[in-house]
């Protein structure tokens, strides 16, 4: 039976990024919807029976690389040892316990997010011990919303990772999962239904650029 983690995604500026993070917290909606989303969670890993999904069911591809015409940058935590690519002008913060270690929000639009959580994590070494992507997908979507599409278990860079896509009242998420160096690591980007259009490819890019190694 799995143990429940936490999630961070504490991100650290290296590569091509210039700008020094921001200590000022996002709005306290943001962040309780973000703890609420991880208990949520946190409680179904901890209640899961392992279910492994089969090799033929893994897709493998490599991360994303794309700068889009420059939306994108490349972003490295030498520190927690992750990479991704990250929109270029959003600001950053730090974490908050309990809900993310490292959330992007873009200047514009504050609603528009990308959020890395991480929590230790030792009883497998990879996802697939904990369900099959589509059993996990059905169980978060009591806390995230509808789900969108069949979630996928692909392989990359040598890591399994769960994707899944959500609809709700509040917004459209992209979440990724995965299970490496005895965590945990969640990476959600989210944004409103009217404008999800014209995020769509930049946070599939960005969510599928992130890996838990450098």
């Amino acid at each position: 039976m799995a143990r429940l983690l936490t999630l961070s995604l504490t991100l650290s500026a290296a590569s091509a990024l210039t700008t020094a993070p921001r200590t000022t917290p996002p709005r306290p909606d943001v962040v309780a919807s973000s703890r609420r989303q991880w208990l949520a969670t946190s409680a179904f890993v901890a209640a899961a029976a392992a279910a492994p999904a089969l090799a033929a069911d893994i897709l493998k591809m490599p991360p994303a690389t794309t700068k889009m015409g420059g939306l994108l940058e490349k972003y490295a935590d030498v520190t927690r040892g992750f990479r991704m690519m990250k929109p270029t002008t959003w600001n950053e913060f730090t974490g908050e316990p309990g809900a993310y270690d490292v959330r992007f929000v873009d200047v514009v639009s504050p609603v528009d997010s990308i959020t890395l959580s991480t929590s230790a994590y030792t009883a497998n070494p990879t996802i697939t011990a904990l369900a099959d992507a589509p059993k996990l997908g059905a169980k978060l979507a009591a806390s995230r919303g509808e789900l969108v599409g069949t979630p996928r278990a692909r392989e990359s860079d040598g890591i399994v990772f769960y994707d899944f896509e959500f609809s709700s009242d509040v917004g459209h998420e992209i979440l990724t999962m995965c299970v490496h160096k005895n965590k945990l690591w969640q990476m959600s980007a989210k944004a409103p239904e009217k404008s999800w259009a014209k995020r769509k490819d930049l946070y599939q890019n960005a969510v599928g650029s992130f890996v838990p190694k450098l």
